[in-house]
């Protein structure tokens, strides 16, 4: 199959398998989720975002730095999207049990570093405290990388706020990877703030903002929160090739470490 590249771990024989970690102690591991995104874009999209960073990411290394991609984990924690129809939600534990009992197996095969290309904002608390585990119980070197966080500044100057959920900034990123949008579907809807003043839906906190837990329906009623109908591919790419950019800088000094 000529789509195949060398770093999938899923493509490969067990004997490819072992030649590649034989060159790399590196694994990155894509996170996303099965959630709603609003009426103009699939319940797959933070999968598919993390899967296509990933790919786009190992390609960039490759043969220069190998790297072993392994398939996707398309399941997160999204409990707070579950009024939304078709969203799939893992409990906080037992993405922590997946994720750790993913991590020890790679680490049976030669990982010793260990970063989690993760797409889904709802997962980053579970993912930190599996990340610890798999550090303190296995010593692997591990990090969690979140495209929007790396490009924060990027995205705060390319995009109007609220940077939230199915938004002009994501909606963007999407198009630009190549997920399907459904261009006359898109909404803007800016969303509530359920403590006026206080709790302010972003991706970007700045004082005051004081959030307890909420679900999406607190702050929206069609799933999203921005202004979907600006989003531009062109204006994603700038992102995408910003943020692959930077993971890729990234993981060629994780390489000296």
């Amino acid at each position: 199959m000529s789509d195949v590249k060398p770093f999938m771990l899923g493509k490969l024989t067990w004997q490819e398998a072992k030649a590649l970690f034989e060159e790399t102690d590196i694994a990155i591991i894509p996170v996303g989720s099965q959630e709603q995104h609003g009426p103009a874009l699939p319940l797959d999209n933070d999968s598919f975002q993390a899967q296509e960073f990933a790919y786009l990411v190992a390609d960039k290394l490759w043969p220069n730095i190998k790297t072993a991609v392994t398939p996707l984990i398309s399941y997160g924690v999204s409990p707070h999207h579950m009024p939304f129809s078709g969203t799939i939600t893992l409990r906080h534990e037992t993405f922590i049990d997946l994720i750790v009992d993913v991590g020890k197996s790679l680490t049976k095969h030669g990982a010793k570093k260990l970063i989690v290309m993760n797409s889904h904002g709802g997962n980053t608390a579970a993912l930190s405290i599996a990340l610890r585990k798999l550090h303190d119980e296995e010593g692997l070197w591990c990090v969690g990388i979140e495209w929007w966080k790396i490009t924060e500044d990027l995205v705060k100057e390319t995009f109007d706020p609220p940077h939230f959920h199915a938004d002009e900034m994501e909606t963007s990123v999407a198009w630009a990877l190549g997920q399907r949008v459904l261009e006359d579907k898109r909404v803007d809807e800016p969303g509530r703030e359920p403590v006026p003043g206080f709790t302010k839906a972003t991706m970007f906190p700045s004082q005051p903002n004081i959030m307890p837990v909420w679900d999406t329906t607190d702050f929206t009623d069609s799933g999203t929160i921005g202004y979907a109908t600006r989003a531009d591919p062109k204006k994603g790419q700038k992102v995408v090739d910003e943020a692959v950019k930077r993971i890729v800088s990234f993981i060629e000094k994780v390489v000296e470490i």
